[in-house]
């Protein structure tokens, strides 16, 4: 597969720009040069305090490296059949603007992407059918992410009693379970159990995303089965919804900030190049799913 990169932000239309070119045919292109600072790590942020006796500095702990946002520096090449067909596709890029930003890059087997802010650079050329343009991408995230996720759900136990788990529309103070017809289960059916499973096949510890949404008075409480670990969320979760972060180690329901009503705070991250299992102890009806994405550096 020939590599490529994508460009897209809310309400504009995705730039596709592959890397190969035969240097006649209309279309924005990833130069030679190609994307500065996507395969490098970003520099370190850690500090470290010099020894006063003995030689070097004093060590630092794995918890304490740290690395700051991501600089991208993407060289393209605008190229068009008129001189108004080069400078329409130099604008798109231009329209990238005060504007979150998703790099997408795939190359090698790999699929990842990252969000930033951009500047675009264009030279000034008056002639030819072409426009070298330099689009620097600011990512206040430095992670690179899957663009498929690993993806896990779950039920209370006390709640569906096995089987699949179909639509739940809310009906006044009744929820009902909807089987439609034709039947379509999508990509895969859900579980009807308390536990899953989710991967990293990334280079760092991947955060996770945790969505529950249904009718369970007494809260959720999602443990790491391995470590111990619990992340509890004491209130009432409803069909508004309920999002717990690893990353920002938050709890939000429709955007507001909940995180006051956890009652544990140990967030699950998935380790590099390994997975983890959660369990869920709720009780009522609804579903719960985990989400993470492979991530690098």
């Amino acid at each position: 597969m020939t590599p490529y990169v994508e460009l897209s932000s809310d309400g504009l239309a995705t730039i596709h720009a592959p890397g190969a070119t035969d240097g006649v045919t209309p279309g924005t292109y990833v130069a030679q040069a190609g994307i500065e600072g996507w395969e490098s790590a970003p520099d370190l942020k850690t500090d470290s305090t010099e020894r006063q006796t003995g030689d070097g500095t004093h060590d630092v702990s794995v918890s304490e490296i740290r690395y700051s946002s991501r600089t991208l520096t993407c060289h393209l090449v605008c190229r068009g059949a008129s001189r108004a067909d080069v400078m329409a596709r130099v604008l798109a890029l231009k329209a990238l603007c005060h504007r979150r930003v998703r790099v997408r890059v795939v190359d090698g087997g790999l699929d990842r992407w990252c969000d930033g802010r951009c500047r675009p650079e264009s030279v000034a050329t008056w002639s030819g059918r072409t426009c070298a343009v330099t689009l620097t991408v600011v990512c206040d995230r430095p992670a690179l992410l899957s663009t498929t996720p690993s993806i896990g759900t779950m039920v209370p136990a006390t709640g569906d009693g096995g089987g699949l788990v179909f639509d739940a529309v809310a009906s006044g103070s009744d929820t009902l379970r909807v089987l439609h017809w034709p039947l379509s289960f999508g990509a895969g059916a859900l579980r009807s159990g308390n536990v899953c499973t989710l991967h990293n096949s990334g280079t760092i510890p991947a955060d996770v995303v945790i969505t529950a949404a249904g009718d369970m008075p007494g809260g959720i409480a999602v443990t790491d089965t391995s470590t111990g670990r619990q992340l509890a969320y004491g209130q009432e979760v409803t069909w508004s919804g309920l999002t717990m972060d690893s990353r920002t180690r938050t709890a939000t329901v429709q955007g507001v900030d909940v995180s006051r009503s956890l009652t544990a705070r140990g967030f699950p991250t998935v380790p590099a190049g390994g997975s983890i299992t959660l369990s869920l102890q709720a009780s009522g009806t609804g579903t719960v799913t985990a989400t993470c994405h492979d991530t690098y550096i």
